[in-house]
C-alpha cells in the first residue's frame, strides 16, 4: 500500500474521482471495480459508510480475480463550507413536466426512462455538474448543497476501510483549521483540494499557506501529502468558451508549484501537487509537454462518462485501462 508515494515521487500518481456526491451503490462499486482493474492509484469517494463498503466491495471482486493486482488507496473526500462538489440536483415534481430534456444533458444517467418509458430522476446518481439546469424550461431543477464532515463518522469510515482523506478547503480557512485538528491521524494519505476556475494566484498563495501551517502543526514539516489544483469547478460542467478544460488546472497548478518551490524550498520534496478539473487520459502527457512537473492526475467525469457509454463489462474494462494508460 505504501507505494503510492513512490508513484508520486515518479511523477505517475492516477486517481479516479467518482463524486463527493454520488451515492449510488452499485455505480459506485462498478467504477471501484472498473478501475481497480486498471490500476488506479487511489479512488476517491463519498464520505458514506455505504459508499465505503460498496467501493470495497467492487476492489475485493477485482482483487480475486487478479492476485497481481495492488489494492488502490480508498479517499473519502469531505468539504469546509459550501463547495461545488457538495451538490445535488433537487427536482420539483410539482413544476416537472416530464419534457425529458434534461435526459441529454446527464453524464451520470441520473434522469432516464424506466422500462415503462416513465421519466425517472434517480439523485444518488448526481455528482452536481449542473448541465442539466439551463435545458430545463420548467425551472423545476434546483442545487442543495450539504456538509459532509463529522469527525465520528470518520472513524467509522477508517473503520471500515477508508484509509485516505480529500478536504476541499474553499476560502474558510478558519473553519478548515477547526475541522483539520478533529481529523484522525491514521489515514495513509492526505489530499487538500484548491482553487477553481476564478481562483487568481493570491487565493492559491494564501490556500497553500494555510496547508501547510496546519500540516506542520498537526504532524510536522517533513509529513508528505498532496496539494489538488482544481482549474474548474467541476469537470462535468458545460463552459463553452474553454476548449481545453484541463489547461485551466495545469496553469492553476504551475502557479502553486512555483510559489511552494519560491517560498518552501526545504518542503518541496514532501508536498506532491496533483490536478483536477476538466482532466482525462491526455492530462499527463500535456503537463509533461509542457515541462510542468505535477505529480498526480485525478480523472473523475470524462472517465465516468466514458464507462457509462460501453455496451459490456470487456468493453468497459478496456476503455477503463485506456483511461489510465
Amino acid at each position: 500500500m505504501q507505494n503510492h508515494f513512490t508513484k508520486l515521487k515518479k511523477q505517475e500518481f492516477k486517481k479516479l474521482i467518482i463524486g463527493a456526491a454520488l451515492k449510488e451503490f452499485n455505480a459506485i462499486e462498478n467504477f471501484s471495480y472498473l478501475f481497480t482493474h486498471a490500476q488506479a492509484d487511489a479512488i476517491d469517494i463519498s464520505a458514506f459508510p455505504h459508499s465505503v463498503i460498496s467501493a470495497l466491495k467492487g476492489i475485493n471482486t477485482a482483487l480475486a480475480e487478479n492476485s497481481q493486482l495492488k489494492k488502490p488507496l480508498l479517499m473519502v473526500s469531505i468539504n469546509v463550507g459550501q463547495d461545488p462538489h457538495f451538490r445535488r440536483i433537487e427536482l420539483n415534481k410539482e413544476l416537472c413536466t416530464s419534457c425529458e430534456d434534461c435526459i441529454v444533458t446527464c453524464p451520470s444517467l441520473a434522469f432516464f426512462l424506466d422500462e415503462q418509458k416513465k421519466f425517472q430522476y434517480n439523485q444518488d446518481l448526481c455528482f452536481g455538474c449542473a448541465n442539466c439546469l439551463p435545458a430545463c424550461q420548467d425551472k423545476a431543477l434546483s442545487f442543495s448543497n450539504w456538509n459532509s464532515f463529522d469527525s465520528k463518522s470518520l472513524t467509522e469510515l477508517i473503520e471500515l476501510g477508508a484509509n485516505a482523506i480529500e478536504i476541499h478547503l474553499n476560502a474558510d480557512f478558519a473553519n478548515f483549521t477547526k475541522i483539520y485538528q478533529q481529523i484522525p491521524k491514521t489515514f495513509l494519505l492526505e489530499s487538500f483540494c484548491i482553487g477553481s476556475q476564478s481562483a487568481n494566484a493570491d487565493f492559491l498563495a494564501s490556500s497553500v499557506d494555510e496547508i501547510i501551517k496546519n500540516v506542520s502543526n498537526k504532524h510536522s514539516s517533513s509529513y508528505q501529502f498532496i496539494i489538488q489544483v482544481d482549474g474548474l469547478a467541476m469537470s462535468g460542467a458545460k463552459d463553452l468558451k474553454i476548449k481545453d478544460k484541463d489547461q485551466v488546472s495545469l496553469d492553476k497548478a504551475k502557479l502553486v508549484i512555483d510559489y511552494i518551490q519560491n517560498k518552501y524550498p526545504q518542503q518541496v520534496k514532501n508536498i506532491f501537487v496533483q490536478v483536477a478539473g476538466g482532466t482525462d487520459s491526455k492530462t499527463f502527457a500535456k503537463a509533461k509537454s509542457q515541462k510542468l512537473n505535477i505529480n498526480g492526475v485525478a480523472i473523475g467525469s470524462y472517465a465516468r462518462k466514458k464507462i457509462n457509454q460501453s455496451q459490456t463489462k470487456q468493453e468497459a474494462l478496456k476503455i477503463a485501462a485506456e483511461i489510465f494508460t
